[in-house]
């Protein structure tokens, strides 16, 4: 799954981690009529403990097996109060967003509001345009799947320089655009800037009330939210970056929309994922378009990613999913075929210096393989 930071570049210039406080909670809370308070899975909790001794703040990890949910909390969710994490907690999910934008569109499919062979030009005309870019040869099924070429915007200055703007969408892309695109399947937020928009043309209704109207009511996630402004709509983990300190409120949604705005929680997050991969949001021949692989890169790492989606091989099967990071946020999540099997971890200090480190990247494989497969 996506390792980079999904929102901006200054991964690059982020100092060292930040020391990790010392004190672990262990959270058990009943989640949807499951009886949380069934042991944890074997090992679930040193994985946390883990996580937050090789630099984390403060990390959630949930986990399924059947019926039973169970959490492990370790460390803070606020540096400045010494408050603990609670897996109840809203954080930035990023590119988790991805999943929601690719269902709400491939829901339009099934519709036949919209064909997965529609070009960008056909809804959006004129607007991919320049510098080899052509609105006219990429399709719906390029946006979603990455293969369409098109630049990555969050990597421009413009946006790193000003966290607090209000971007539109036409703006991001725009910036995209000033770039020649790329020929190989290259993983890019601007796919999911114009699925968004396409989504706008095509239900006739705002992205976030699609989301709304179609996912989050249905689903009952009422945690789940894309908001409009840089403040957390209840109560939330504070997230860290480098020497910029808590970064939760600096930097605007718009910049992310339907690539990456989204806030959840680890609990509503896996609830999504749950009804998606067992054939409750969308037709089953879409669930296997969706489910189709290809290789698509992200910097210097490649791997099989769908529709929306990615495929992780870990030790008792496949898992289904998508990562985000957002400044001072990392989440990542998994998900069985079957639903059986879930597992959500997310921590609150994004640094690529810390998640390159050997000790830190064993952590959170340990901690996926522990929630996933016990």
């Amino acid at each position: 799954m996506r390792r980079a930071l999904t929102v901006t570049a200054l991964s690059a210039a982020l100092t060292a981690g930040l020391a990790a406080p010392a004190a672990t909670a262990t959270t058990a809370i009943p989640v949807y009529g499951v009886n949380a308070a069934l042991p944890q899975p074997h090992g679930l909790q040193a994985a946390a403990n883990d996580l937050v001794a090789a630099g984390q703040p403060g990390v959630i990890i949930m986990s399924r097996r059947g019926g039973r949910v169970a959490h492990a909390t370790a460390g803070v969710a606020d540096q400045a109060t010494g408050a603990r994490m609670d897996p109840r907690l809203h954080v930035r999910v990023a590119s988790v967003t991805k999943t929601f934008t690719a269902t709400v569109l491939l829901q339009l499919v099934a519709e036949r509001k919209v064909s997965l062979n529609d070009t960008v030009d056909r809804w959006l005309p004129g607007l991919v345009r320049g510098n080899g870019n052509d609105g006219r040869e990429i399709t719906v099924r390029d946006l979603l799947g990455h293969t369409s070429g098109l630049a990555e915007y969050v990597l421009d200055p413009r946006i790193r320089t000003e966290p607090r703007r209000d971007w539109k969408p036409e703006e991001l892309v725009a910036i995209a655009l000033e770039q020649a695109p790329s020929r190989t399947a290259t993983y890019s937020n601007t796919n999911y800037i114009l699925a968004g928009m396409i989504i706008e043309k095509a239900g006739g209704h705002t992205f976030a009330a699609e989301l709304r109207d179609r996912i989050l009511r249905p689903l009952g996630l009422r945690h789940t939210s894309l908001p409009t402004d840089r403040f957390f709509p209840g109560p939330y983990v504070h997230g860290y970056w480098g020497d910029y300190g808590d970064v939760s409120t600096e930097v605007s949604p718009s910049s992310g929309w339907t690539s990456g705005g989204v806030i959840s929680t680890v609990d509503d997050v896996a609830r999504f994922h749950r009804a998606l991969f067992t054939g409750r949001l969308l037709p089953r021949k879409l669930q296997r378009e969706m489910t189709t692989t290809h290789t698509v890169k992200d910097g210097d790492t490649r791997y099989a990613y769908g529709l929306g989606v990615a495929k992780e091989r870990l030790s008792c099967g496949i898992a289904w999913g998508h990562d985000g990071g957002w400044p001072g946020y990392r989440t990542w999540t998994y998900t069985s075929a079957d639903g059986k099997r879930q597992a959500v971890i997310t921590y609150n200090q994004s640094s690529a210096e810390l998640e390159a480190q050997p000790r830190f990247q064993a952590a959170l494989k340990k901690a996926a393989e522990k929630a996933f497969c016990g």
